[in-house]
């Protein structure tokens, strides 16, 4: 009888694990802009490592999925992160804001907020502020366009361009968080401009960026 209790509660955990891990992820685009490049020559790159890229901008756009028994679909959010050296370092340590569209309802902004800090925390380390604001993502065409209001902006193309660098072009490292087929991109112009929490930064004229279809 014990044998036959310990089979029944061996199948119903597995069929537990099976429905978890058979839950759908929350998929959109997605975009990311830091203050050095990702796509260059590696002379270029050391020399970057060692005094830039300790900020990123990172948005978000959702197309479908739920958490928490909350549908995100249509919510965009953008969050701007700060570490004391180069983000891609693996002790650096990062800070971040996270910006969420006014237009998400209560709900749904407690549940992003919720899925980022379980499946994003490693690459926004220490939230250190939610603020609720207008954020617009158009993706279409052939460069990104990211806007919180009075607070930042980020404008990328989906390509890559040659710069200074005379060295073979290398990618490096990843983005944040998971992407399909992720892509290096241009940086026409990032800025962020809010001092009340992390400081101000803008970047332009970059292969910083990288850009595609998100999973978490």
């Amino acid at each position: 009888m014990k044998r036959l209790y310990f089979g029944a509660f061996a199948i119903a955990g597995a069929l537990v694990a099976s429905s978890a891990q058979a839950a759908p992820a929350i998929t959109g685009d997605y975009v990311e802009s830091r203050s050095a490049n990702v796509f260059i020559g590696a002379c270029h790159h050391e020399g970057e490592v060692q005094t830039n890229g300790r900020n990123a901008v990172l948005a978000w756009s959702i197309k479908d999925g739920s958490f928490n028994g909350v549908s995100l679909k249509g919510v965009t959010a953008v969050a701007v992160v700060a570490a004391d050296k180069h983000v891609e370092l693996a002790d650096a340590r990062r800070r971040s804001v996270l910006y969420v569209s006014d237009s998400a309802t209560a709900a749904q902004r407690e549940a992003l907020v919720s899925l980022l800090k379980e499946r994003a925390a490693k690459a926004l380390g220490e939230l250190v502020g939610v603020k609720v604001a207008p954020v617009a993502f158009d993706a279409s065409g052939d460069t990104y366009r990211v806007h919180v209001a009075n607070t930042a902006q980020l404008k990328v193309r989906k390509q890559t361009q040659q710069l200074c660098c005379k060295q073979n072009y290398e990618l490096w490292g990843k983005p944040f968080v998971s992407v399909k087929d992720a892509k290096a991109g241009y940086c026409v112009s990032a800025e962020f401009k809010d001092n009340s929490l992390i400081e101000s930064w803008s970047a332009s004229d970059q292969n910083n960026a990288y850009f595609g279809q998100f999973e978490l």
